[in-house]
C-alpha cells in the first residue's frame, strides 16, 4: 500500500549547519587493470544540499597493509554525478535526495606480500544523526599483493538503494551484498562507522563515538533490531524512534581460504514516520451462493484498493474447478469490465463498473485500484454430487511500498441445491388414441439421471412377461412386444432399482382401459 510521509519529519531529518559538507556515506574499491596498475574508485553519497562535492580528490593515500607507511598519495577525477530516484513506481518519498558522486584514479603498486590499503577522508557527515556523534567520512578498501596468482579486483557494492529509508515500527531488509568478478569468497559483517581525523587515514582508524543507548550491539539503539546475514550481506533492521542513523558494513573477500582483501560501505537511512492508507477489502457480495445441480449460473467477486493507482490481485481458489467451474472476466466494457452483486445486508444490486483488470492465468487476476472476478459453473457431472461441500477462497493482495503484502481473504460457501424428487405410480391407464392418459410411465420430472437405473416387467393375469424395459424414463403404451394391442383388463407391474434418487421395489396392478 502507498505510504504517505510527514513533510515535517523530512525537514527535521534533514536540517543542519551551513557548513556541513552533508556527506551520507560511500564506498571505495581497486580495479586492477594491469601487473601493477590500478584504478581506484570512490563512491561518494551526499545529501543534495550544504558545501558542494569537491571537483577532484587530492588527499588519497596509498599505505602498507601491515606497517601502515604511505606508499603514495594520487588524485581523483570526478567522472560522474547521479542523483539517486528515491521509491518506486507505487511511492516517491518527498524531500529525499542524495547524489552518488563517482571519482577515480591510477596508482601503480610495487609487489608487496603485505599487500595495500587506500583511503579517503572528508568533514562531514550529514546530520544531526541518532545513533552517532558527527563526524567526519572516511572511504577505505584494501587490496592484496599485486603478485598475487590470477591478480584481483576489489568486490563492489550494489548501487544505493533506491528504497534509502526507514519507516517507524516496521522490519526492512538493506542490501549491502558485493559483486567480484574475480569469484572469491564474501563474507560480511556490521562494523563500527569510521570518523576521519587530522591523522589522514592511517590505521587504525578513529572509530566514530556511539551516542548513549547505541553500540555496535544496539546500532538503532533500545526497542530496534539490527543484524545482518554474513552470507548474503543483507542487513535486517527495525528502528524504534524518528531520526537518522549511521550503518556500516565490511565485505572480506576469501581465495583459498585466505582473506586477501575488503571493503567497506557505510551510509545514512532516516527513520520516517509512515501513515498507511487501510487496507484493500472485498465488495459486499454473499459469502453463501448456491447453484442448482443440473443448471448453470454465475456470481462476481470484487475488491477494492482504497489508493486508485495501486496495482492489486485476486487469486480466485476453489474445488469445483475440478467439475468444471471456471474464473472468468465480467461483462465487456470497450477495453474494461463491469460486474454486478446483491448487497449482502441490503439486498439491494450494487455494481463496479469499467474495471480494468487482466487475467493473468485461470485463477490469478490483476487490476488497477479494483479488481473483478466472474465466477461460472455449468453443474452438469454427476461426480460432483459425491463432494461434501464446495467453497471459493478469495485473496486480495497489493505490495506495499516496504515490500510487504497487504492482503485480505473471503471464504465463500456453494452449497449444491436438488430437487427434492417422488414420484408417484398410476394405477390406470387408457391406450386408445384419444390423446388422453395413452401412456402408462413414472412421474417424468422425478428422475435422476445421476442415480436412477430401473427395471420395470409387466405380466398379464396368467403371469405371462408382456413389456420389459431397463429404462426408468419408459412409455408403454399397451402393446406387447410384436406391436399388437392387448386386451382391457388387469396386469401386474414389478419395479426394482432407483428412481428420483431412492430405491424403488414395488408390486402393484395396473387396469388398461380400451
Amino acid at each position: 500500500m502507498k505510504k504517505i510521509l510527514l513533510l515535517l519529519t523530512l525537514v527535521s531529518v534533514f536540517s543542519f549547519t551551513s557548513q556541513a559538507s552533508h556527506g551520507v556515506g560511500g564506498d571505495t574499491r581497486f580495479v586492477q587493470t594491469g601487473a601493477n596498475q590500478f584504478t581506484v574508485v570512490f563512491r561518494f553519497f551526499r545529501y543534495c544540499s550544504g558545501i558542494s562535492a569537491p571537483a577532484t580528490i587530492n588527499n588519497a593515500r596509498v599505505l602498507d597493509n601491515v606497517t601502515n607507511a604511505s606508499v603514495t598519495t594520487f588524485t581523483a577525477n570526478k567522472d560522474s554525478t547521479v542523483t539517486i530516484t528515491f521509491g518506486d513506481e507505487c511511492y516517491v518519498p518527498p524531500g529525499l535526495c542524495v547524489e552518488e558522486h563517482y571519482y577515480s584514479g591510477t596508482v601503480t603498486l610495487p609487489n608487496n606480500p603485505n599487500g595495500y590499503y587506500v583511503t579517503w577522508t572528508t568533514c562531514c557527515r550529514n546530520g544531526p544523526l541518532v545513533n552517532v556523534a558527527s563526524s567526519g567520512n572516511l572511504l577505505y578498501a584494501q587490496i592484496p599483493d599485486p603478485a598475487l596468482a590470477g591478480g584481483n579486483s576489489s568486490p563492489e557494492f550494489v548501487p544505493y538503494p533506491r528504497d534509502g529509508y526507514f519507516c517507524i515500527g516496521n522490519v526492512k531488509q538493506i542490501d549491502f551484498s558485493c559483486s567480484d568478478t574475480d569469484g572469491d569468497s564474501l563474507r560480511y559483517s556490521l562494523i563500527n562507522p569510521f570518523n576521519a581525523t587530522s591523522g589522514g587515514g592511517t590505521r587504525p582508524f578513529t572509530l566514530t563515538a556511539f551516542n548513549a543507548g547505541f553500540n555496535i550491539l544496539n546500532i538503532l539503539g533500545p526497542g530496534s533490531m539490527c543484524t545482518i546475514n554474513p552470507a548474503t550481506g543483507f542487513v535486517t533492521a527495525r528502528p524504534a524512534q524518528l531520526g537518522l542513523y549511521v550503518v556500516a558494513v565490511k565485505c572480506e573477500e576469501f581465495r583459498g581460504g585466505v582473506k586477501i582483501g575488503e571493503v567497506v560501505r557505510d551510509i545514512q537511512y532516516s527513520a520516517l514516520n509512515c501513515n498507511y492508507n487501510t487496507l484493500p477489502s472485498f465488495a459486499n457480495f454473499p459469502t453463501l451462493q448456491a447453484f442448482n445441480f443440473d443448471d448453470q449460473g454465475c456470481f462476481d467477486i470484487v475488491a477494492i484498493d482504497n489508493d486508485p493507482e495501486d496495482t492489486f490481485y485476486i487469486s480466485v481458489i476453489s474445488n469445483a474447478y475440478a467439475f468444471g467451474a471456471t474464473a472468468s472476466l465480467g461483462t465487456p466494457n470497450g477495453s474494461n469490465y463491469d460486474y454486478s452483486w446483491t448487497d449482502a445486508v441490503s439486498g439491494a444490486i450494487d455494481t463496479a463498473n469499467n474495471v480494468n483488470v487482466t487475467k493473468l492465468n485461470a485463477t490469478d487476476f490483476q487490476g488497477v485500484g479494483r479488481v473483478g472476478v466472474r465466477f461460472c459453473w455449468n453443474l452438469d457431472n454427476c461426480e460432483l454430487l459425491t463432494v461434501d461441500s464446495f467453497y471459493i477462497e478469495a485473496l486480495g493482495f497489493s505490495i506495499g511500498c516496504d515490500a510487504s503484502i497487504d492482503s485480505v481473504k473471503k471464504r465463500i460457501s456453494i452449497p449444491v441445491l436438488r430437487s427434492d424428487y417422488d414420484y408417484n405410480v398410476p394405477n390406470v391407464f387408457s391406450p386408445n388414441g384419444d390423446g388422453v392418459n395413452d401412456l402408462f410411465f413414472l412421474k417424468k420430472d422425478a428422475y435422476d439421471r445421476c442415480y436412477d437405473a430401473l427395471n420395470i416387467r409387466v405380466y398379464n393375469r396368467w403371469g405371462q412377461l408382456v413389456y420389459e424395459s431397463q429404462d426408468a424414463k419408459f412409455e408403454w403404451d399397451g402393446n406387447d412386444e410384436s406391436g399388437n394391442p392387448l386386451s382391457a383388463g388387469s396386469y401386474f407391474v414389478i419395479l426394482q432399482g432407483y428412481y428420483g434418487g431412492e430405491e424403488v421395489t414395488q408390486n402393484f396392478p395396473l387396469t388398461l382401459f380400451r
